[in-house]
Formats: structure tokens, C-alpha cells, sequence
């Protein structure tokens, strides 16, 4: 006679083994969000190299700035941040470009040091430019030349074409959206394939910090934006010098593109650094500052003639 078999049921404690794991995950993670948040904002290399930083209630908004310490004649140069990101990933390109200007670096509303609550709105591109337009006012700049990468070439063309007078030359690095690849799926495989490229000097300790500062939500809401915003729309009414610079391992913005943007602008040039990937201003600040401090001179040099 066969003995009946006996059905096992649930294993009870490997479940509950689970769970207590995923709990003990995730309050370690919510752990570390939190001590990613309180993260000062000026990293301490380039606070030992000089690089101040401070705040100043602008309209709505608590913005947060770095400087270089020594004010220098001419015209100031102000870098602007990518992505969700903050200028914590181009403090080293400020403290190259710090020997013979002086350099500014804000994070824009709702970034880095100058975050806030998710309960506040997340901002558009055009917002975002005039918010960086007061700024400028807050600090009496009329006029300046810009550097910006990635999403933030797309916040400094509104602002070329909604401020005219305030951009005396600007410096596109690896500006975004494709229009050609106008899609999440494949920005988010372009990132993927860049983060390898750069896998020698990630900035992915930095971006874990902004992320944090910025919150899932604000996020999620800034990648629509950028998505959304249709930069080459606004190339054609910019009236300042403006250099796209592209790495030739950049398959965030392809050659294609780069090319493509400098037809549009009037007075648009290219440049191409060999072996470069889409972060030059992390990953190469040094050679990067180099290559584009003869436009940034020549812009000087034209601000000059016209006083």
C-alpha cells in the first residue's frame, strides 16, 4: 500500500527571512537618502582650492552659489549644471577657468544646494531661465558669458532668447534633447552606454547626492521638461556666439545633432574633442577649460570694442 504524500506547505520562515531583509534594505537606504541630503554643497577639495559658496533669497527661491575667491576684469563666466544635477560636478572646471576669470557656478531652483520641499512646483525650462535671469540681477550681472551642459544648454537658450542682452556668448557642451531620438527609452540607453565610456571618473557618486536633494518626484518632473522642450526651436533666435562642444564618444548627443544645432544658430561654431565622453566638465575639466578658453577670450575681447 502506497504511503500517501504529504503536501508541503508555504515556507513560513523564509518568507518572514525575506521580508525582515527588505526591511532592514530599505531603511538603510532610506538611511543613507537622508545622509546624502545633508551633504554640504561645496565639495571640500575646492573649498580647501578657495571655491566659496552662499546663499540668497531670489524671488521664491533660497539659491545656492559657488565663486571663485579672486575678482577678475572682464566679463564673469557662469556654468550651469545638467540633469537634476548640481554644480558640485563643475566646481573643477570653475577652478580651471578661475586662474584668468571669474567663474560662478548657481544650481538652478529645486537642485542641489538650492533645493526644496517636494511640495513645491517643478519648474519648466522657460521657469528655470528666469529664474536664473534674477538671479543674475540679484547679483548685479548684466552680462556674462555662459557654459552649460546637457539639460542646462537647453535652460541657457531660453535665456538667450528671452534675455538677449544679459548673454554675451554662450558654450553649449553635449546639449540635449536629440530631436531626432526623442524618446525616454532611448535616452535612458544613450545615458547607459555613456555611464560605461566614463566608468574611469564616474560621476555617479555625485549624482547620487543630487538625486537625493531633488527628490523622486522633482525628478520625474524635470526629465519630462527636458523631453519636452524643443531647444532647436529656439536656436535660430539666438543672437550671441555660441560654441556647441561635443566629445567624439559622446552618444548622448551624437555628431549628427552637433552639427545640426550649429546650422541653426547665426553665429554658431563646433567643437569636437577627440576621445571625449558627454560629462567633459567632470570627467576632463582641465582640458575641457583649455579648449574653449579661446572663444571665451574672443568674446571677451568683442565686449571689449563695444564699451
Amino acid at each position: 500500500m502506497k504511503r500517501a504524500t504529504r503536501r508541503r506547505g508555504p515556507n513560513h520562515r523564509a518568507l518572514l527571512l525575506g521580508m525582515a531583509a527588505a526591511v532592514a534594505g530599505s531603511a538603510l537606504l532610506v538611511k543613507q537618502w537622508r545622509k546624502w541630503q545633508q551633504t554640504p554643497p561645496v565639495g571640500i577639495h575646492s573649498h580647501q582650492a578657495g571655491l566659496a559658496g552662499y546663499y540668497q533669497q531670489i524671488g521664491p527661491w533660497r539659491i545656492f552659489t559657488r565663486a571663485t575667491p579672486e575678482t577678475r576684469p572682464g566679463l564673469p563666466v557662469v556654468l550651469l549644471h545638467g540633469l537634476v544635477l548640481s554644480g558640485r560636478a563643475m566646481e573643477d572646471l570653475a577652478l580651471a577657468l578661475g586662474w584668468e576669470y571669474r567663474v560662478l557656478v548657481p544650481d538652478l531652483p529645486g537642485f542641489g544646494g538650492s533645493a526644496f520641499p517636494a511640495s513645491q512646483p517643478v519648474l519648466s525650462v522657460e521657469q528655470q531661465a528666469e529664474a536664473l535671469w534674477m538671479w543674475m540681477q540679484q547679483n548685479q550681472l548684466s552680462r556674462a558669458i555662459f557654459v552649460g551642459t546637457s539639460f542646462g544648454c537647453q535652460v541657457l537658450a531660453a535665456l538667450a532668447v528671452s534675455h538677449p542682452e544679459a548673454v554675451a556668448g554662450l558654450v553649449l557642451q553635449g546639449p540635449t534633447v536629440d530631436r531626432h531620438n526623442r524618446t525616454l527609452p532611448r535616452q535612458i540607453w544613450r545615458d547607459w552606454r555613456n555611464r560605461r565610456r566614463e566608468a574611469h571618473r564616474s560621476p555617479a557618486a555625485l549624482s547620487r547626492i543630487d538625486y537625493a536633494k531633488a527628490g523622486v518626484w522633482r525628478i520625474i518632473g524635470t526629465v519630462r521638461a527636458m523631453m519636452r522642450d524643443r531647444i532647436e526651436q529656439r536656436l535660430p533666435h539666438i543672437k550671441a556666439p555660441t560654441l556647441v562642444v561635443r566629445g567624439s564618444y559622446d552618444v548622448v548627443t551624437p555628431a549628427r545633432w552637433a552639427a545640426e544645432m550649429v546650422a541653426l544658430l547665426p553665429r554658431g561654431e563646433l567643437l569636437t574633442l577627440p576621445q571625449g565622453t558627454h560629462t567633459l566638465h567632470y570627467v576632463y575639466p582641465w582640458s575641457y577649460g583649455r579648449a574653449i578658453r579661446p572663444f571665451i577670450a574672443r568674446v571677451q575681447k568683442e565686449q571689449e570694442n563695444h564699451e
